[in-house]
């Protein structure tokens, strides 16, 4: 099919087929729900709505009450997501896309800094929480207080224009383990991490792994377990829409939207990385939790050090995910050193101590053996 400005193709007639085109049975998958007919039509749905120009999937977006703002890759994940909920729900096929968390919790700290000093010791100062709502997808709550910094407790001209914080605000504030408490109070008020499950969402890696982390070791107080790992929403966002990687406003920008408040804000951030949170929501994206922190301390010399790297939700809890590494771990150092102790005995075999095997595999093992000592 063919699709002009003038003439829109009903992509909703394609019909589920049980036969390909060229007569062989449609592909199963190892879930077996995967195997409706049905999945073979949205396969091909998808297909002819990679075909539309921008102006008719912009066209389509309108034709169905949807946002037509946005890059053509947003625009398409849009189209193709609408067609897909539609005919699940329309063969009342339930898929497991959805977000695995109750809320979502958005943070986006500001910190201490000074123009052109990259030894400068950074402490927050700015601590905002916007709590989404996944089932009613909207803002329900904000969290939003100041920090009153105790290692640079003067604040830079290069801080304050950055940021807009005035040194009255944070002068005024309470100290981070305080700050931190009120806002485990302000969690438990809202039951998550108890009646409720949640995510941290950031925007990039930076806020739990280098601010939260080294601020809470400068106050000497224990990091919170839920801030260990997080949805590193330009990561997200790159995977799902296919798009390159870009700031706060260049993510709005491709979703046809702009910034609203101050850039360099705290709660303003917090507040538009939340609007686009749930403007992925909305085109089908199951944000999880894809980031976590991981804090090595060296046996040698008890240094520590500190990485983020790739986490997938795997169900178990932090005891359960240790005791899993710990058994890898065996496993392959046993496997190594079984490894290393038939090298050695191959280095030390001769042909005389193969004894003579009237067997076809004979000249095989043989070969084998040469391979070895070469």
């Amino acid at each position: 099919m063919m699709a002009t400005n003038d003439n829109y193709f009903d992509i909703e007639s394609i019909e589920p087929q049980n036969e390909s085109d060229n007569g062989t049975k449609p592909k199963v998958f190892k879930d077996g729900v995967y195997s409706d007919p049905l999945f073979k039509k949205l396969s091909r749905i998808n297909g002819e709505v990679n075909k539309l120009s921008k102006a008719e999937l912009q066209g389509k977006l309108k034709e169905f009450g949807l946002d037509p703002r946005g890059l053509k890759e947003v625009l398409r994940k849009r189209l193709k997501n609408y067609y897909r909920k539609k005919n699940l729900k329309k063969a009342k096929i339930n898929i497991n896309g959805k977000t695995a968390y109750d809320y979502l919790a958005v943070i986006d700290f500001e910190a201490t800094c000074d123009e052109n000093n990259p030894s400068y010791r950074h402490e927050i100062i700015e601590f905002p929480v916007v709590l989404i709502d996944v089932d009613e997808m909207e803002i329900v709550d904000k969290f939003h207080e100041y920090v009153k910094p105790l290692v640079n407790p003067k604040l830079t001209p290069f801080c304050t224009k950055l940021t807009g914080i005035t040194q009255d605000k944070v002068d005024g504030a309470n100290i981070f383990p305080d700050v931190l408490s009120n806002v485990e109070t302000w969690l438990q008020d809202h039951h998550l991490g108890s009646d409720k499950s949640f995510a941290v969402l950031t925007d990039g890696p930076w806020d739990m792994f280098r601010f939260m982390y080294y601020q809470c070791k400068e106050s000497k107080i224990e990091m919170p377990v839920w801030s260990k790992k997080w949805v590193n929403i330009r990561k997200a966002y790159c995977n799902f829409y296919q798009c390159g990687r870009g700031g706060i406003e260049i993510m709005l920008k491709n979703l046809g939207m702009t910034f609203e408040g101050s850039p360099h804000s705290g709660i303003d951030d917090s507040v538009n990385i939340a609007r686009i949170a749930l403007k992925m929501l909305s085109d089908g994206c199951a944000l999880t939790m894809n980031e976590k922190l991981v804090v090595k301390i060296n046996t040698h010399d008890s240094s520590t050090s500190v990485r983020y790297e790739p986490y997938k939700d795997t169900g178990l809890s932090d005891e359960q995910e240790a005791e899993e590494k710990r058994r890898k771990k065996e496993k392959r150092k046993e496997r190594l050193e079984m490894e290393q102790k038939m090298a050695k005995q191959m280095e030390n075999l001769t042909v005389n101590d193969v004894e003579w095997i009237e067997d076809d595999n004979f000249d095989d093992l043989l070969n084998y053996y040469k391979l070895q000592k070469s």
